[in-house]
C-alpha cells in the first residue's frame, strides 16, 4: 500500500482528514513581509507566444535574481478568472510567494480571457473550442522551458475548470515534475493519464465544494508518488477565492499561498536558505 505525505490533510482509514494547519510555524505577517520584499527582486515582463492552432497567448514572466538557473512554475487560472487571480488580487500573491522561494513564474491568460481574449471571448465558445485550452497550457510549458529556467524542473498550477487540461499536460510533458490543483474539475482521461506517471500532486479544495472534493480525492488517489498531498478546507468556497477567504478569516495563520510555495519549492528541488537551515519537523 502506498505511503504519502499528509502533513496538513490526508487520508485516515480511507477517509479525508480535515484540519486547519499551521505547518509553517511562523506568523502570516512575517511571511507576507518576506514574500513582498523578495518579489521586488528579479525581472518581470509581459510575454506572448502562439499555440499549435495559432492562438496568441499573453502572459507575465517573472525570473527571480539568481546566480544560476532556477525551477519554474506555470500558473493557469480558471475560466471565470484571469491571470491576475495569481498575480495582483491578493498580497502577496501566489506568484510573489513562489518568487520568494526562488521559483520563476509564468502566469497566462487562457484563450478568450484577459489579454488573450481576442479573437473570441471564452463565454461564446462551444465546449469543443474550450477544450483547446490544453493547447494554451502546452504552449506555456514549452515557452517557459525555453526561457533559461531548469527546463526539467517545472511545476504547474491549475484552477477549477482548467484543471483537466493542466493535469493532462502535466502527465504528458517531460518538463513537468509536479502539479498543483485548486478546486479542480477533472475528466477521467486526465486522471487516468496522470495515474500512469509517478509525478507528485498537491490538491486543495473546500469540503462544501462536492464536485471539486470528489475530483481532488480521485486525483490524489491516482498519484503513485509518496510526496503527493491533499488539503481539505471547510467553508472557503472555490478556486483562488479560498486564498483571500483564508487570509480574512485566519489573519494570523500562514496563507495558503505559502503552503503551495513551500511544497513546490521542496518538490522542485529549490529550497531557500531559510528552508535549508530550518529544523526538521516531526508530525
Amino acid at each position: 500500500m502506498k505511503s504519502k505525505s499528509t502533513n496538513t490533510a490526508g487520508f485516515a482509514s480511507g477517509a479525508v482528514e480535515q484540519r486547519r494547519s499551521s505547518e509553517m510555524g511562523s506568523n502570516a505577517s512575517s511571511i507576507a513581509a518576506s514574500a513582498a520584499s523578495a518579489a521586488d527582486l528579479g525581472c518581470e515582463e509581459t510575454v506572448e507566444f502562439k499555440t499549435k492552432d495559432g492562438w496568441r497567448i499573453i502572459g507575465t514572466l517573472h525570473i527571480p535574481r539568481s546566480s544560476g538557473r532556477v525551477p519554474g512554475v506555470v500558473l493557469v487560472h480558471g475560466s471565470r478568472h484571469e491571470s491576475d487571480a495569481f498575480g495582483q488580487i491578493s498580497t502577496p500573491s501566489l506568484a510573489d510567494t513562489l518568487s520568494s522561494h526562488g521559483l520563476a513564474t509564468l502566469r497566462i491568460d487562457i484563450r478568450g480571457r484577459g489579454a488573450s481574449r481576442e479573437p473570441q471571448r471564452f463565454h461564446s465558445m462551444a465546449p469543443e473550442q474550450r477544450e483547446a485550452v490544453l493547447l494554451d497550457v502546452k504552449a506555456a510549458l514549452q515557452f517557459l522551458a525555453q526561457t533559461g529556467v531548469k527546463r526539467n524542473h517545472i511545476g504547474i498550477v491549475g484552477e477549477q475548470d482548467t484543471a483537466g487540461a493542466v493535469l493532462t499536460a502535466a502527465a504528458t510533458s517531460k518538463h513537468v515534475v509536479a502539479c498543483v490543483l485548486i478546486s479542480g474539475r477533472l475528466n477521467r482521461f486526465a486522471v487516468d493519464a496522470f495515474s500512469r506517471t509517478r509525478k507528485p500532486i498537491f490538491c486543495l479544495v473546500s469540503k462544501e465544494d462536492k464536485p471539486g472534493l470528489k475530483d481532488m480525492v480521485d486525483a490524489y488517489l491516482a498519484s503513485k508518488n509518496g510526496n503527493s498531498r491533499i488539503q481539505v478546507f471547510d467553508g472557503l468556497a472555490m478556486g483562488t477565492t479560498m486564498f483571500s477567504t483564508w487570509r480574512f478569516e485566519f489573519p494570523n495563520e500562514p496563507p495558503i499561498e505559502e503552503m503551495v510555495g513551500s511544497w513546490l519549492s521542496a518538490t522542485l528541488g529549490n529550497r531557500t536558505r531559510k528552508e535549508k537551515n530550518a529544523p526538521r519537523s516531526v508530525d
